[in-house]
């Protein structure tokens, strides 16, 4: 066997006789008890029917416990969890519960090791507050910011389907509820059918369920231009033997219509009258006022408002 061999071989039984007391005094070490303060966490289970946690309910505490130190390394790994199964403790449908100290340790050690030793809890009591939930429809209102694309606008303000939703919430919150919002969203050049999925600004709660979480909403969209008409006024509520003549007889309306309906929409869609028991006698006019107008149409103007007046008796 060279030197090299040799050495090499030493060096193996160094390092193997170096892990073995590593070990063994990892064994020893972690194998002593030890006692010191660790946290943990609370969980709330087994909730009774038609309530959810208040405000406020503690979510963590602190203890001393004595245990090896294979234990406090298990803590370090996994933070210990107390699980409180809140129905158990529920005296007479009453909304506050209050678990004592002693309660509270024996649940602890549960969940525990019986080799762990608890002392020393953080808290003297747990009080736990429930909230009674009530269920209602809430309507929805659509945060839809639109720009259309020159010539093209919206036929409709839109359709939310379901137009209201489900909500589920402590009754004290729920009261103050008028209308469920979808997050906001920004559309622009927009030129065509609009059909998407909104989500619902629901707050950020444990206690909130709100079904469905997401609506539709539809708005049609369409080009519009302008179309002028000129349509005849009518004179109504004239006493008998009174005869009038108006001027202008006629007014021209302009509106803007989608292009598809531009050769379908004539005059005799509209009635302009002029109601003679409302005439300004001081100043001699009276005002048209358009009765009749066909549907889909916007931006109406009209040439003239204020209409003069003759009386032939």
């Amino acid at each position: 066997m060279g030197p090299k061999k040799y050495k090499t071989k030493k060096i193996r039984t160094f390092l193997l006789f170096l892990a073995l007391a590593c070990i063994i005094w990892v064994l020893t070490k972690f194998s002593k008890s030890y006692t010191a303060t660790i946290s943990g966490n609370i969980k709330y289970t087994n909730l009774p029917e038609n309530t959810v946690l208040g405000d406020g309910n503690p979510d963590n505490f602190s203890f001393e416990v004595t245990a090896n130190g294979f234990k406090f390394l298990q803590f370090q790994l996994n933070t210990p969890q107390i699980n409180i199964p809140v129905a158990n403790y529920l005296p007479n449908n009453n909304n506050r519960i209050i678990i004592e100290r002693a309660e509270l340790n024996r649940l602890i050690s549960s969940e525990l090791d019986n080799e762990v030793s608890v002392k020393n809890l953080s808290l003297n009591e747990i009080m736990i507050k429930l909230d009674t939930v009530a269920s209602r429809m809430i309507p929805v209102a659509a945060k839809v910011n639109i720009r259309y694309k020159e010539g093209f606008r919206a036929v409709d303000s839109g359709i939310l389907n379901p137009d209201s939703v489900k909500v589920s919430a402590p009754a004290n919150e729920l009261n103050n509820i008028d209308s469920i919002l979808t997050k906001e969203i920004s559309l622009s050049n927009i030129d065509e059918k609009i059909d998407l999925k909104l989500q619902l600004d629901i707050p950020a709660k444990n206690s909130w369920k709100v079904e469905p979480a997401e609506v539709k909403f539809i708005q049609e969209v369409t080009e519009f231009t302008q179309k002028k008409l000129n349509v005849p006024i009518e004179v109504v509520n004239l006493p008998p033997g009174i005869k009038v003549k108006i001027i202008p007889n006629s007014l021209n309306i302009t509106f803007d219509v989608p292009m598809e309906n531009f050769n379908n929409i004539t005059a005799t869609d509209f009635k302009v009258v002029c109601d003679y028991s409302k005439k300004d006698t001081a100043d001699n006019f009276m005002v048209a006022e358009i009765i009749r107008k066909p549907d889909g149409i916007l931006n109406i103007e009209v040439s003239e408002k204020k209409i003069d007046f003759l009386i032939f008796k």
